[in-house]
C-alpha cells in the first residue's frame, strides 16, 4: 500500500517542480514594459553636450587661484550656459540596450565635469563676494543631480547624488552667510528638487527592466543564481541614495530654520514653526518616513 502512495507522492512533487520551473520560465521571459518616448528637446542633451565642451581639469577648482577661477569660467561660459538651459527642460536619460555601451558611461564622466564646472562658477562668486550668484551656481549643481539621472539606472542614480553633494557641501559651508531672502529662496528651490526626485523603488524597477531587456532570459537566470550578491549591491545602492537625500533635508531645514532666526531674532523651537511660512511641510526621514528631527 505504501508503494503507490510513494509514487503518487514522487510524480505529485515532480510535477510541482515543473510548474514552478515553468512559471519561473514564463515570469522572466516577459517583455519588460515599454519606456516612455524622450522629451525633445532632452535636457539630458544639453548636459552631455555641456560636459563634452568643458576641458578635463574642471576638477581642479578647489585649488584654481581667483585669476585662474575666473579665466576658467570666461571662457567656459557657453557651457555653463547650456547647462542652465538643461535645466529649464525636462529631462530623461536615453537607455541603451547593449551591454557594452561605452558611450553611456563616457557620458557619465563628462557630466561630473559639468558639475565641477558649476561648483568652479559659484566658488568665484564666493571670491568675489557675490553670495546671489554663488547661491545659484550651487543651487544648479543641487538640480543637476536628479536631472541628470531621471528616467535611468542605478549607475546614473549614483552619479546623480555624487554630483548633487558636490552643490550640497558648497551650500552647507555657504548657509550661515546668507540674508533671510536668500535662504527663503534656497530653501524653495530645494523643496522644488525634493518633490521631483525619483523615488527609489522606481530606480530599482527600471534597473530590473533595462537588464531583462539588455541579457534577456539567460541574463535573468544569471541574476536569480547571483540573487545575493545582487541584493547586495542594491542595498548599497539604496544606502548611498538615502544618506545624500537625508543630508539635503538637512540643509533645507537649516536653510529654513536660519530665515526664521533672521527673521524673528529667534531660533525655532520646532519644525512646526516653519511651516507654512519657511517650508511647505516638515522633511519626512528617508530611513522612517516620518518627520525629521530638530534641531
Amino acid at each position: 500500500m505504501a508503494h503507490p502512495v510513494a509514487k503518487f507522492l514522487t510524480g505529485f512533487f515532480v510535477t510541482a517542480v515543473l510548474l514552478l520551473v515553468a512559471a519561473v520560465v514564463f515570469t522572466l521571459s516577459q517583455p519588460a514594459p515599454s519606456l516612455p518616448p524622450l522629451p525633445k528637446p532632452n535636457g539630458y542633451d544639453d548636459f552631455v553636450q555641456a560636459g563634452r565642451m568643458l576641458p578635463e581639469n574642471s576638477s581642479d577648482f578647489g585649488t584654481m587661484s581667483e585669476e585662474d577661477l575666473r579665466t576658467f569660467v570666461r571662457k567656459n561660459s557657453e557651457a555653463l550656459r547650456l547647462a542652465r538651459t538643461g535645466l529649464s527642460r525636462a529631462c530623461q536619460v536615453p537607455l541603451d540596450y547593449s551591454p557594452t555601451n561605452e558611450t553611456h558611461f563616457s557620458n557619465l564622466a563628462t557630466l561630473k565635469r559639468l558639475a565641477q564646472a558649476l561648483t568652479a562658477e559659484g566658488r568665484l562668486a564666493e571670491v568675489e563676494n557675490r553670495p546671489a550668484d554663488a547661491v545659484e551656481a550651487y543651487l544648479s549643481t543641487i538640480r543637476l543631480g536628479p536631472a541628470l539621472c531621471r528616467g535611468g539606472v542605478i549607475i546614473d542614480a549614483l552619479v546623480g547624488i555624487a554630483v548633487e553633494s558636490i552643490g550640497t557641501v558648497r551650500m552647507e559651508k555657504l548657509t550661515p552667510t546668507l540674508d533671510a531672502k536668500q535662504c527663503r529662496e534656497a530653501a524653495a528651490v530645494l523643496e522644488s528638487c525634493e518633490s521631483q526626485r525619483e523615488p527609489t523603488d522606481a530606480v530599482l524597477a527600471k534597473e530590473r527592466a533595462w537588464a531583462r531587456r539588455t541579457f534577456g532570459l539567460k541574463g535573468q537566470f544569471a541574476r536569480l543564481v547571483m540573487f545575493k550578491s545582487m541584493k547586495q549591491t542594491e542595498q548599497r545602492a539604496i544606502a548611498k541614495l538615502t544618506a545624500q537625500q537625508t543630508r539635503l533635508r538637512r540643509l533645507l531645514i537649516q536653510l529654513a530654520a536660519r530665515a526664521y532666526e533672521l527673521e524673528k531674532g529667534e531660533r525655532p523651537k520646532s519644525l512646526a514653526e516653519l511651516v507654512p511660512a519657511y517650508l511647505k511641510t516638515i522633511p519626512q526621514d528617508p530611513l522612517t518616513g516620518t518627520n525629521m528631527a530638530y534641531p
